[in-house]
C-alpha cells in the first residue's frame, strides 16, 4: 500500500507541474490539494474517490465516453492508477465516503439521499 500511495504522489506532482493549460487551472487547484492531502498521510481510499470525481468532471466539455480519454496523458494517467485500486474497495465502503445509495421505499419507489 505504501508503494502504491508513493506512486500516487508522483503522479500527483507530475500532472501539476507538466498540465498548465489555462483550462485546467481549477483542476489545477485541486490537485495541489490532494497532494497535501497525501503528504499529510490523509485517508487514502478518500482522496483516490475525490481525484476521481475531480477528474471526470475536469473538462465537462468532453462527452461521458471520451472524458478521461480526452484529458492530457498525465491525468488519464492518474485515473488509470486509482480506478483499478478503487474497483478492489468493497461496495459498502465506498458508500460509507460518499453517503450516496437509495432507500427503498413501499411499492417499488426508491429515493435518492446524500
Amino acid at each position: 500500500m505504501e508503494e502504491q500511495h508513493q506512486e500516487l504522489i508522483k503522479l500527483v506532482d507530475t500532472a501539476y507541474k507538466e498540465v498548465t493549460d489555462a483550462k485546467f487551472a481549477e483542476f489545477r487547484k485541486s490537485l495541489l490539494e490532494f497532494s497535501k492531502q497525501l503528504n499529510n498521510n490523509e485517508d487514502y481510499i478518500k482522496i483516490m474517490l475525490g481525484l476521481r470525481t475531480a477528474l471526470l468532471q475536469a473538462d465537462l466539455s468532453l462527452s461521458i465516453k471520451t472524458r478521461i480519454s480526452g484529458l492530457p496523458t498525465e491525468y488519464s494517467d492518474i485515473y488509470n492508477f486509482i480506478e483499478p485500486q478503487l474497483k478492489k474497495v468493497d461496495s459498502k465502503v465506498i458508500d460509507n465516503y460518499s453517503h450516496q445509495g437509495f432507500i427503498p421505499l413501499k411499492f417499488g419507489s426508491t429515493i435518492k439521499y446524500f
